[in-house]
């Protein structure tokens, strides 16, 4: 590519844009979206699972508006945020796909994984479904194969395929459920109340979890998840990235589909200190929120001088746990697969002797910075003064918390 230096001799024609427009959302067949409405009414215990639905705003509320008609369980996969986590029918975490008798899958990218629990030490693959589940697959999981090369995982069989893009599909589907489940009243009722019972223990039960080691130091991810949500709640906020090992998808209210763009990657590949999310939100007085692994911004520290010279303000909260844990608890499984030192696992992997101090490499780029932070009582209150510099000031602020590994 090259940029033109040379006089143009004559006039260059634009293309005509009304004539370049992105075509319609892949519908999907009728037929096969009829059959799925079918099968989906019949179930006596129907569960949706949804992946990258979420990467289309009104797919996020026709979710909840299907599930609602059907009374069926939903479980995010949070490659995107896809369904309020707040919700009586998000049964995520709950095991509920071991009851399934049809599992409606929307725009899931590895099916497979999504249905076993996969050891890896030993290589052993245990199903987390029923054989007798019936499985409805919706999304654009076949367009990812050609003879060259393929996207997908392992093959998983599934009962009724349909090739289309979910927001074309679901409003179809929902509007054929209709006459399929008339005279079912009363069953999606009372499933649709079993689920809520469901769903309240089963936030009551991370709620207690969190509360293990509520005091140690270093903090507990669960610990920080809290203190980050005591603080943010009453903001109108977003959150650009990790969600601190799942724990802020378990304490935290998720209501908007705006607010969590999906679950991190890691590994250094993932939106890094989330830039672009909060330059996007920039003058719109949203909150961003990056809860950032020390490990990726030892690679991204130039990012910390961008936000203060294009005045970004936002809130990073270091996930600093001194490591490249990802790989580092992979070295850990492998030694012990293969009998090796588990001591040998930590070489190459800590981020220690020296700890960076993020809070010194922030503030030197004019950042309202602070810590080291290892006691969990002293993290709300630097919280709630980074919080008044980006509200006071305008400068991005970012607070050097340290935890536990998970």
């Amino acid at each position: 590519m090259t940029l033109q230096e040379t006089k143009l001799q004559s006039e260059i024609r634009l293309p005509n844009k009304e004539k370049l427009q992105a075509p319609p959302p892949l519908q999907g067949d009728l037929s096969s979206i009829r059959r799925a409405a079918e099968m989906l009414a019949r179930a006596e215990n129907p569960v949706i699972v949804a992946d990258y639905l979420g990467r289309d705003p009104s797919s996020f509320y026709m979710l909840v508006a299907l599930a609602e008609r059907l009374g069926a369980a939903v479980v995010d996969l949070n490659s995107r945020l896809n369904f309020p986590n707040t919700h009586p029918l998000c049964l995520t975490g709950s095991g509920i796909l071991r009851k399934a008798d049809v599992i409606l899958t929307l725009d899931v990218r590895d099916l497979y994984n999504t249905f076993f629990e996969i050891d890896r030490e030993s290589g052993t693959h245990t199903p987390v479904i029923s054989p007798k589940a019936r499985i409805i697959d919706i999304g654009f999981g076949d367009l990812g194969i050609s003879k060259w090369s393929h996207d997908y995982e392992r093959l998983q069989e599934v009962d009724l395929q349909i090739l289309g893009d979910t927001r074309a599909v679901l409003p179809l589907l929902f509007d054929d459920l209709q006459e399929f489940l008339k005279g079912r009243e009363s069953l999606i009722r009372d499933r649709s109340e079993r689920h809520g019972m469901t769903h309240n223990e089963l936030r009551a039960g991370w709620i207690e979890e969190g509360r293990h080691n509520w005091d140690a130091k270093p903090m507990t991810t669960a610990r920080l998840a809290h203190e980050i949500w005591q603080v943010i709640k009453n903001e109108d906020w977003v959150l650009s990235a990790n969600t601190l090992n799942s724990w802020a998808r378990r304490l935290w209210s998720f209501t908007r589909p705006e607010q969590h763009h999906g679950e991190s990657l890691g590994t250094g590949t993932d939106l890094g200190i989330s830039l672009g999310i909060a330059l996007s939100h920039r003058g719109s007085g949203k909150l961003v929120v990056d809860i950032q692994p020390d490990g990726d911004l030892m690679f991204d520290a130039g990012g910390l001088w961008t936000a203060t010279h294009e005045g970004i303000p936002m809130l990073v909260v270091m996930y600093n746990n001194r490591g490249y844990y990802n790989d580092w608890e992979h070295q850990i499984r492998l030694a012990k697969h293969r009998g090796n030192p588990v001591e040998r696992a930590a070489i190459g992997m800590e981020i220690d002797h020296p700890a960076p101090n993020f809070a010194k490499l922030a503030q030197s780029f004019d950042w309202h910075a602070e810590g080291p932070i290892e006691d969990p009582n002293e993290a709300g209150p630097a919280l709630q003064r980074a919080l008044r510099a980006i509200r006071e000031q305008g400068k991005p602020a970012l607070i050097d918390t340290v935890t536990r590994f998970r």
